[in-house]
């Protein structure tokens, strides 16, 4: 019985450090929130083109616009993959082609390596969909501050020197 009850009250040590094992490697990327309440993250593509990226979990890819796409085109890395169909929200389907970047560097401190993304025409802002984010899983985002945090990321120090 006593080490019954020994053991119990050493249970919530025992979930507490567990907890803050799993927690170590976490990253937190931070978020700038929009006047529309949208929050955006920083990206860098292949180490050369910033970005400001709408986190946008109704998106199945990470999707550029023409103007960011046609900045990348031509850096080695970039490729194209395939072309997918997709059903826009007005019932229209496009052909939609879809190109493998080498890199997307997201915050400071996180790197996505051969990354695929979706050029959507008339496109005018860079979305941060559920390829990008299905890797950083499991994932949250928090409110105040505004942070989307990582489990799954790539450091990026460590990824630049390799």
């Amino acid at each position: 019985m006593r080490r019954q009850a020994r053991f119990f009250r050493l249970l919530p040590c025992v979930f507490w450090l567990a907890s803050s094992l799993t927690l170590a490697d976490d990253i937190q990327l931070a978020l700038q929130q929009a006047d529309s309440g949208n929050f955006y993250l920083h990206g860098t593509l292949d180490q050369t083109i910033e970005t400001d990226m709408l986190v946008d979990t109704g998106s199945g890819y990470v999707s550029l616009s023409r103007k960011t796409f046609n900045r990348i085109r031509q850096l080695p890395g970039t490729e194209y993959a395939r072309d997918i169909h997709g059903t826009m929200a007005n019932g229209h389907t496009l052909r939609i082609p879809i190109y493998r970047v080498h890199e997307l560097a997201l915050g400071e401190s996180c790197v996505l390596r051969d990354i695929e993304v979706a050029v959507f025409p008339g496109a005018d802002r860079d979305i941060l969909g559920l390829n990008a984010l299905r890797r950083l899983q499991p994932f949250t985002m928090q409110m105040d501050p505004p942070a989307l945090i990582a489990s799954q990321c790539a450091n990026l120090e460590l990824s630049m020197s390799q």
